[in-house]
């Protein structure tokens, strides 16, 4: 009887040190980015609310509480939720302010200009929830792979990249997608410039004469742009593409890899097929 009760003890120990039968974490995340993240961790499930940004498939069974810039902070607090994600990259920052007024724990992401900066948010998110290891694994794993794929880069084609067509957005060097293209094979043609994201005139991009046009579909794409493009050697030669954008605009260590993936095939593979 004395062992029986030794073991009933020591699971009892077991059961209340990894919080077995504990209420899970309730988690709100303030934009795709948080959330993708988070799914590649593996808590998609704790994930009570989200924006109306995020994609149809997680929004199934969550609260859609707004918007990055105006998130409905009535909606969070009646969720109770553990804690809320925010980021630099979308979030106003008095949400953060708003939401501690109510005793939530709000957690805050760091501006994005590299890869190293999506795993170092990655593995803050890791360490956040007790997923620490995993993410190490999960990171281990991916630079292996872009290491390989750097092994396989050859050529260098001159790619302007749209974000935005009204008015006409583009990245510039210090941000994360200009480094995707880099990897892959690609040369942004306003690399010079130390900015994120900015506006550009069609007639900047018709004097550097892109050989590649990439654009996200995330707006109704301008006829007169491509009208005024027709003599630049992407519209002629159609190397124009158009890719979804949640791989590019909330970016994972895992979604950055595939991004150069997609990148450097649409780029050097024959058999890659236009995306319009």
């Amino acid at each position: 009887m004395t062992v029986y009760m030794t073991l009933i003890r020591i699971l009892l120990i077991l059961f209340i040190a990894t919080g077995w039968g504990a209420e899970r974490v309730k988690i709100v995340t303030l934009g795709p980015y948080a959330t993708e993240n988070l799914v590649l961790l593996g808590l998609e499930k704790n994930i009570v609310g989200l924006t109306v940004y995020d994609k149809e498939e997680r929004k199934k069974g969550k609260e859609i509480i707004g918007t990055l810039w105006e998130p409905n902070i009535e909606k969070i607090v009646s969720l109770k939720p553990d804690a809320v994600i925010v980021s630099k990259e979308g979030n106003k920052p008095g949400v953060v302010k708003k939401l501690e007024k109510f005793g939530i724990k709000v957690y805050v992401l760091g501006e994005l200009h590299n890869f190293n900066d999506i795993c170092r948010n990655f593995l803050y998110l890791g360490k956040i929830f007790k997923k620490e290891k995993e993410a190490e694994e999960i990171i281990k794993r991916v630079k292996e792979k872009l290491n390989k794929l750097k092994k396989k880069i050859k050529g260098r084609k001159k790619i302007f990249f749209i974000l935005g067509f009204n008015p006409l957005i583009t990245m510039g060097k210090t941000s994360y997608i200009n480094e995707i293209v880099e990897l892959a094979g690609g040369e942004n043609i306003f690399s010079e410039v130390r900015k994120k994201y900015f506006p550009v005139s069609m007639e900047e991009v018709i004097r550097k004469n892109p050989e590649v046009i990439i654009y996200l579909k995330m707006e109704e794409e301008q006829k007169y742009f491509w009208e005024r493009m027709k003599d630049v050697d992407a519209v002629k030669n159609k190397r124009v593409y158009s890719l979804q954008p949640y791989i590019f605009a909330s970016p994972t260590p895992e979604s950055f890899v595939k991004g150069v993936e997609i990148i450097n095939h649409l780029l050097y593979s024959e058999k890659y097929e236009n995306r319009n």
